[in-house]
């Protein structure tokens, strides 16, 4: 990996761990799908979605927003759906539907490929 990969992926870490962030992973499409689907229907607000062409063919990414909080789906068709945000979001949206929440970064894991 070349030195601004690494610079990107130092500052993307370190942005996570000052915000307090948490992740879902390896959320199934479908799953990822109806999560997203049911909390744009409960008042979510749809802030950005990732539009380029290949959208949804490798890659996609939705920000949604409420009441100030916000939360970041990520999706590519190696690991399939994660989502990003703070704990006590992620805690409800897990518990309801039996998934977990990590304190790492969704790509972290990766790091020692390198």
């Amino acid at each position: 990996m070349g030195w601004l990969a690494r610079l990107l992926r130092f500052f993307s870490k370190a942005r996570f761990r000052v915000l307090g962030l948490r992740t879902i992973k390896d959320i199934p499409t479908e799953q990822f799908n109806q999560i997203m689907q049911d909390l744009i229907d409960s008042g979510w607000i749809k802030t950005y979605e990732y539009s380029w062409p290949d959208a949804w063919i490798d890659w996609g990414c939705v920000k949604l927003k409420k009441n100030g909080k916000r939360l970041r789906f990520e999706w590519d068709n190696w690991t399939e759906g994660s989502i990003e945000g703070k704990p006590d979001i992620l805690q409800d949206i897990a518990r309801t539907r039996g998934l977990k929440v990590i304190d790492e970064w969704r790509w972290s894991e990766y790091d020692d490929n390198y």
